[in-house]
C-alpha cells in the first residue's frame, strides 16, 4: 500500500511554481503522474532533482497546492522523516515562489530590480525603484 506524505502549501499560481522550480534545478513536468511504492498518484506538478525521488503538487479546492511524495519502502526513511524532507523543500521551493512573485509584481508595476540581497537570517531583500 502506497503511503504518500502531503505538506500543505500556499503555492496559488502554477506557472511561477513551475519556474520557482526550474530555478532550483527540479526536472518538471505538468499534468502527470507521479510513482509510488504500489502504484501512481495523479499530480498537476511534478518535480525531480537528478535520479532522486519525485515530488508532486495537487491542487485543493481551494486554489492552493499540496506537496505530495511517496517515498515509502526508501532505505532509511520513515513517515516522519519523509514529512520533514519535504517541509524542508517546501521551505525552500517557497523562497523562491516568493521571490519570484515579488519580482513579477514590482516588474508590473513599473518597478525596476536594484539589489537582491540574502540576508543572514536567510531572508531575501530586494530593493525596487520607479522613476516618475
Amino acid at each position: 500500500m502506497s503511503h504518500y506524505s502531503k505538506v500543505k502549501t500556499q503555492f496559488h499560481n502554477r506557472q511561477a511554481l513551475v519556474a520557482s522550480l526550474k530555478n532550483l534545478g527540479y526536472e518538471v513536468e505538468t499534468d502527470t503522474v507521479i510513482l509510488g511504492h504500489h502504484g501512481e498518484h495523479a499530480v498537476e506538478v511534478a518535480a525531480r532533482r537528478g535520479k532522486g525521488y519525485q515530488i508532486g503538487f495537487v491542487k485543493n479546492t481551494d486554489g492552493t497546492y499540496d506537496m505530495v511524495a511517496d517515498w515509502w519502502g526508501v532505505s532509511g526513511t520513515d513517515e516522519r522523516r519523509i514529512t520533514r524532507d519535504l517541509e524542508v523543500q517546501a521551505g525552500a521551493i517557497q523562497k523562491e515562489y516568493a521571490k519570484k512573485m515579488v519580482m513579477e509584481q514590482a516588474a508590473k508595476d513599473g518597478f525596476e530590480i536594484v539589489s537582491q540581497t540574502e540576508e543572514q537570517d536567510g531572508s531575501l531583500r530586494i530593493v525596487v525603484r520607479r522613476w516618475q
